[in-house]
């Protein structure tokens, strides 16, 4: 997930999810097409599309889309921070949030005072999503055995999730999901594209086995424990859930490799210096398993001044 952690501000909270996600079809030239309208057994597939149509794509409604690189990343691209928080903060919670249960989904109330604790709003509990597909899967089927009545946009999430395929038992897939340029003063073009190349990265972590194991191992052996300490501790300031080992990976190389804009992580507020910041930079790029990740990397990678 992507949080914002240079600026305070105030966000307005506006109207939440109207109307319904807007699902394409794999086929030449497809149209928007509202899931809603869909026959039951009806599957719609999102069409293909790479980083820069995803940026360029019209948000007015949440659109869905296959990552073209690696389709088993489903990217969802919300009208408004509010619109994907409503859909999104209580998966969270349960998932990765520091301090909250991972064994039963929070009920209203207490969802509300997470955000309360978090120092946050329905619209600034992350800026981008990200999840494995039976995280997800997990997420709801507690929620049913609680007999706990989730939000209306937290039940057509599950619809679209349902209907495209992205819930079924082993599946190895990624949800991942941005708001459109305008949400809020920090999500312009710069803004989005960072958290798009960001969230991208947590769903090739997700769905690439081989990309997870280098991870892993960068952490495990070529970062230093004084290295894992402070990006541990940075994350944990965050509200990054500190205790697991796995997501403080995850994170790790989303901030220090795929996070383009440094209003969304600022390398100077992480406690390593930055020589050793650029080290680890060139010496995860220079290790990076061939893809399309790596090829980005590369492209975008900078040496920061000392």
């Amino acid at each position: 997930m992507q949080r914002l952690v240079l600026v305070a501000m105030t966000v307005l909270v506006v109207a939440g999810v109207g109307g319904f996600f807007a699902a394409r079809t794999f086929a030449p030239s497809p149209s928007p097409t509202s899931i809603a309208h869909s026959p039951p057994s009806v599957a719609p597939l999102p069409v293909l599309r790479g980083e820069a149509e995803i940026l360029a794509q019209p948000t007015d409604q949440l659109v869905a889309v296959r990552f073209e690189p690696n389709p088993q990343i489903l990217v969802l691209d919300f009208p408004s921070l509010t619109a994907q928080g409503l859909a999104f903060n209580r998966l969270a919670a349960f998932i990765e949030k520091r301090g909250m249960p991972r064994d039963r989904v929070l009920d209203d109330v207490e969802l509300t005072a997470a955000l309360e604790l978090d120092h946050s709003t329905v619209a600034t509990y992350y800026y981008g999503h990200d999840y494995k597909a039976e995280d997800i899967a997990r997420f709801y089927t507690t929620a049913r055995g609680q007999n706990l009545i989730l939000g209306a946009p937290e039940q057509e999430l599950h619809l679209l999730l349902e209907r495209a395929g992205m819930l079924v038992d082993g599946a190895n897939a990624a949800v991942i999901s941005i708001p459109r340029v305008g949400s809020d003063a920090f999500v312009d073009a710069s803004g989005r594209a960072s958290l798009l190349r960001h969230e991208l990265s947590h769903g090739e972590y997700f769905t690439n086995p081989i990309y997870a194991g280098f991870v892993r191992q960068f952490w495990a052996e070529q970062m230093t424990a004084a290295d894992r300490a402070a990006f541990r501790n940075f994350l944990s300031q965050q509200g990054y859930d500190p205790e697991n080992d796995d997501l403080m990976a995850n994170e790790t190389q989303a901030h220090l490799m795929h996070t383009t804009d440094g209003r969304y992580f600022n390398a100077r507020d992480c406690g390593i210096p930055l020589g050793r910041i650029n080290v680890l930079r060139e010496k995860f790029v220079a290790q990076m398993p061939h893809g399309w990740l790596r090829d980005v990397a590369l492209a975008s990678r900078t040496t920061l001044p000392e």
